[in-house]
């Protein structure tokens, strides 16, 4: 559950060092990887990736480290896990949490765009929730199987930001909310363009794994905050409307009816041998 005001919400993360907050994109990862259809998604992807047999893995966009030591825990004692992030500030926070992995663990700063890797050098590559604040994510999957081995296996995990639902009284203002949700990311419809983008990218034995990410009140209230507020300034809504919208929504939480989610892809393929 997320009751901080200082949290940041789902936008940003291509401009981590320079944002005015990093500390509360970091909490926000934090909250969201709670969450028990991220968490589902994120087990389904890592089962379909064979790590049990990789001696070498990427982790893309890695973040804090979340998955970094789940990632190690799945694979051979000697094998090694790289993590690669475009924010420096998220490099540091994860070689603190994995310090205890010592030397199987290495990371670095890259763009996801142009690995700084050579080819074919990783049995396992993946990226989590990256594709939705990157221009170009067709590049970013080219990158990861040009790093990957033949044989080897590429995992995506992303949302589909048009997903988006909530049960609320106004539907008329929710849809406007949710509709223009998507576009207010970099690349909100990134989900559902995973599986092509893999076949595009020379990649076979697409699967594709769905699962709905349900999300807290106060979750809700982090992800569209800044958004609702932009429509406001935007005269999209009166502010009026905007703060009727919230407090019925927080109504109808506190009665116990609150219900609101996305949906979420695990996909994964293989590099052709």
């Amino acid at each position: 559950m997320i009751s901080d005001d200082r949290t940041a919400g789902p936008v940003g993360f291509n401009a981590v060092d320079t944002s005015a907050d990093p500390g509360g994109l970091i909490r926000f990862l934090d909250a969201a990887n709670g969450t028990a259809g991220l968490t589902a998604a994120k087990h389904a992807l890592l089962e379909q990736l064979n790590l049990g047999r990789a001696r070498a893995a990427l982790d893309v966009g890695c973040g804090p480290g979340i998955d970094i030591t789940k990632m190690a825990r799945l694979m051979p004692d000697d094998a090694h896990v790289s993590g690669v992030d475009i924010s420096e500030t998220m490099i540091a926070e994860a070689r603190k949490r994995t310090a205890s992995l010592g030397p199987r663990v290495s990371l670095r700063t890259g763009n996801a765009a142009d690995l700084p890797y050579p080819d074919r050098a990783f049995d396992v590559c993946r990226v989590a929730t990256v594709l939705q604040h990157v221009p170009g994510p067709a590049r970013v999957i080219a990158e990861m199987a040009r790093v990957t081995r033949p044989g080897g296996r590429v995992g995506v995990l992303e949302f589909d930001q048009e997903t988006a639902f909530v049960d609320h009284p106004d539907t008329k203002t929710t849809k406007i909310i949710l509709g223009t949700f998507a576009d207010a990311m970099v690349q909100g419809r990134s989900g559902r363009q995973v599986p092509r983008l893999l076949r595009a990218a020379g990649l076979t034995e697409v699967t594709v794994t769905p699962g709905v990410n349900l999300g807290s009140p106060q979750f809700f209230r982090v992800i569209l905050r800044d958004h609702v507020a932009r429509l406001a300034d935007e005269s999209v809504l009166t502010s009026q409307r905007a703060g009727q919208w919230w407090a019925d929504l927080d109504a109808w939480a506190q009665a116990g009816d609150f219900l609101g989610g996305a949906v979420v892809f695990a996909v994964a393929a293989s590099r052709p041998v």
